[in-house]
């Protein structure tokens, strides 16, 4: 049974994993730097360099995908999003004490860059809650036009969840009263069509 649920689980976070790491990198407060402070506790230093090589890998790929289409520039309709209040949670911390022990190694503005090297070598944002990092992108992202595009069709993807043991279940789904906006009578109606 736990074979089951672990490679259950190993199939939806192996495709998750890469959206929320490209999601985290294009947040021009976190970059790659937010990565580097939790996959070096979560998967020791020497897996954790290759984790973010393939992140850095994944978003090279990317840019180059949005460049070789070539769209024209959409307008950009995205809706505010807010961030949630409450206390600095461990993650933060994780991220402020890599920060604060990271070297920082002045950069070599040359044309070779690439759209993402130079986004990358820029130095974080500050970390304001009053921050929308999508209205960030369609102001402050216009000299990163490439990334900006990805930014546009990344960060607005909503993150849902489920109940651990609705997504891990290996008998199926379950109906509860805690569970179901459905009044009694449409969700027996529901059950009987099946």
């Amino acid at each position: 049974m736990s074979e089951e649920m672990k490679d259950k689980f190993e199939k939806y976070w192996k495709d998750i994993h890469g959206l929320m790491a490209v999601a985290t990198v294009l947040d021009s407060r976190y970059k790659l730097h937010f990565l580097n402070a939790l996959y070096g506790p979560l998967y020791g230093r020497h897996h954790a360099s290759k984790e973010i090589e393939k992140v850095r890998e994944l978003m090279f790929d990317l840019v180059k995908q949005y460049q070789d289409k070539a769209k024209c520039e959409d307008t950009w309709d995205a809706s505010a999003t807010s961030i949630p209040s409450g206390e600095e949670d461990e993650a933060m911390k994780l991220l402020d004490l890599y920060m604060s022990n990271r070297v920082v190694t002045p950069s070599s503005s040359s044309s070779s860059h690439t759209e993402l090297e130079l986004y990358l070598e820029e130095a974080p944002l500050p970390r304001t809650p009053d921050l929308d990092i999508i209205d960030w992108w369609k102001v402050g992202g216009v000299k990163y036009p490439t990334l900006q595009k990805l930014a546009r069709d990344i960060l607005p993807i909503p993150i849902t969840s489920v109940a651990s043991e609705c997504a891990f279940s290996t008998s199926g789904r379950v109906l509860s009263a805690h569970r179901s906006r459905l009044t009694p009578n449409v969700s027996e109606a529901l059950i009987c069509m099946q």
